[in-house]
């Protein structure tokens, strides 16, 4: 068929007459076979076709799940190699390979190019929001973490030491950080109030800290900021998050600074109030338009990514930013979570003047709902930047907001089930 659709064409085309073309045919003895077996093979590549077609779903789904066990499946990857490079015989990866399954975190580390000489390290503010989220990542380890904080509280994981210390102080600080491999400042403000003012704590505690890890001849810093943060902002909490990653960077030539998108966690104050304000109120006002852009990223990523800054052997990246798998306007966000939740919302868009008045208000309060660096916050885009390295740079494929929505809303509904079992009993 296509051989003499090819020939009628150029018959028609050139105006040769049949015999012309038969004689032109004869002397292309390898063209005329290769169209007879293109001629065999059109079914064969209609049927492929057809294939490819009911495979597209397959891939698809295919591809976000190796997005996911990616990262594992390298590591095996590169554990095997590793110890086949090294003279090793098939049976004894194999061996190394199970020895990485079954948890050895110290074997696999070392294949990875974790650093084997960070056996020790401080985190500041260790007992906060994220920072008892880092000691935990990194006591999970084989190193020995101290969770440095003004007042004792909950720090997890294991081989955790709880050390009470100062950042204002000098001297509390140096004994913080004496004999430790590694350090992190997790220390951060939201309400101002006596002493602690957001230039006390984001640049002045920050540049004591780096300035006496630099002295102690510290291997790495960590200094914990966020997306935004802008020497230059009017507002004095952005202003202050800028001015302290320079302080840093001057105290401690060499710190890697982290800036995280807005955070999220089953503990956070801003998914479940979000969640508890959707189901309450009869109307939920938005924050100006709705149309500021956030990227919000799991509370536990943003940990696991410091321990893997600390741990590598690699020299870091100076500056790294850390947001969640989506992007999407406030509005967008409060979609999805009502969505997710269940809830048909009435959304109503508000002024931003007046939620830096509502929050003036809360901030009396002893754990406010809203402060007005939120309010500032949410007049910013928070995404982070494709020109820096992320997640991803890390080994780290991001939690979704979704997906902790569904997890937390499952939690909550087992919990209730199971307190009216014990009220009917």
């Amino acid at each position: 068929m296509l051989k003499h659709l090819l020939f009628d064409v150029l018959g028609h085309v050139s105006g040769l007459s049949d015999a012309q073309l038969e004689q032109i045919e004869q002397s292309l003895p390898a063209t005329r076979a290769l169209i007879d077996l293109l001629n065999k093979a059109h079914p064969v590549i209609e049927h492929a076709q057809t294939l490819y077609v009911e495979a597209q779903p397959l891939i698809d789904q295919a591809r976000k799940e190796w997005q996911t066990i990616g990262p594992a499946a390298q590591i095996l990857f590169d554990v095997i190699s590793h110890h086949l490079n090294k003279g090793s015989s098939p049976a004894e990866a194999t061996e190394a390979v199970r020895a990485a399954l079954s948890g050895s975190i110290k074997g696999v580390a070392q294949d990875r190019g974790m650093d084997p000489g960070m056996n020790r390290v401080t985190v500041f503010g260790g007992t906060g929001f994220v920072g008892r989220r880092i000691v935990r990542c990194l006591g999970d380890s084989t190193a020995t973490v101290r969770a440095a904080s003004r007042r004792t509280g909950r720090a997890e994981g294991d081989n955790v030491e709880q050390i009470v210390a100062d950042a204002h102080d000098e001297r509390s600080v140096e004994a913080a950080i004496a004999g430790a491999d590694g350090v992190v400042n997790a220390i951060s403000l939201y309400v101002e109030h006596g002493g602690d003012t957001f230039h006390s704590v984001h640049v002045e505690a920050a540049a004591r800290i780096a300035g006496a890890a630099r002295r102690a001849g510290i291997k790495r810093f960590v200094h914990l900021s966020g997306i935004g943060a802008d020497a230059t902002s009017s507002s004095p909490y952005i202003r202050s998050r800028g001015e302290g990653e320079a302080a840093v960077q001057a105290a401690f030539p060499g710190a890697v600074i982290v800036r995280p998108a807005v955070m999220f966690a089953p503990d956070d104050a801003f998914l479940t109030t979000i969640l508890g304000l959707l189901r309450t109120l009869p109307a939920y006002p938005l924050f100006g338009d709705g149309r500021t852009r956030l990227q919000p990223v799991y509370a536990d990523d943003v940990a696991a990514a410091i321990a893997n800054i600390l741990r590598q052997t690699q020299k870091p990246y100076p500056i790294y930013e850390l947001g969640g798998p989506r992007i999407y306007s406030y509005e967008e966000l409060l979609r999805t979570i009502a969505r997710t939740a269940g809830l048909r919302p009435v959304l109503v868009r508000t002024p931003f003047a007046v939620w830096d008045a509502v929050a003036s208000l809360a901030e009396v309060l002893p754990q406010p709902p809203l402060t007005r660096n939120q309010v500032e916050l949410m007049q910013i885009d928070t995404t982070a930047s494709d020109s820096r390295p992320g997640l991803g740079r890390l080994g780290i494929s991001p939690r979704s907001l979704e997906e902790e929505l569904k997890a937390m809303l499952k939690r909550t509904n087992a919990e209730t089930q199971d307190a009216r079992g014990i009220r009917a009993k």
